[in-house]
């Protein structure tokens, strides 16, 4: 199954990023051989700001990947993460290098793993 998945880090190698705080996505396509590429960066307003998110800002963020099966970020909170998942997006909290976390997910993807 061919699928995007969005990353939020700040250097392109790890997952560092919370999704509330971050700005800009890393978008990888994974391709059905297991092979994947990163295919572009993505600007996004950071939904959150002061410790508090903006309903209007998630939404409009969830919108904006809703290309994406899943994001992976370092940390997410339980009203973005419901955001999300109204959108048909998985996210999963993981504090990796990005190479070792897109291998994980596919084998999650391909049920040769649980999360």
């Amino acid at each position: 199954m061919e699928f995007q998945v969005a990353v939020a880090s700040l250097d392109g190698i790890l997952i560092n990023q919370h999704f509330g705080k971050n700005r800009e996505f890393l978008i990888y396509r994974i391709q059905d051989n297991g092979e994947y590429g990163l295919v572009e960066t993505r600007e996004l307003k950071a939904p959150c700001g002061q410790g508090q998110h903006q309903e209007e800002t998630l939404v409009r963020s969830a919108k904006e990947l809703q290309d994406c099966s899943f994001v992976l970020v370092a940390r997410i909170g339980p009203g973005a993460d419901k955001v999300l998942a109204s959108h048909g997006i998985k996210a999963f909290e993981i504090y990796d290098r990005i190479d070792r976390a897109i291998d994980k997910l596919i084998k999650y993807v391909n049920g040769t793993t649980k999360r």
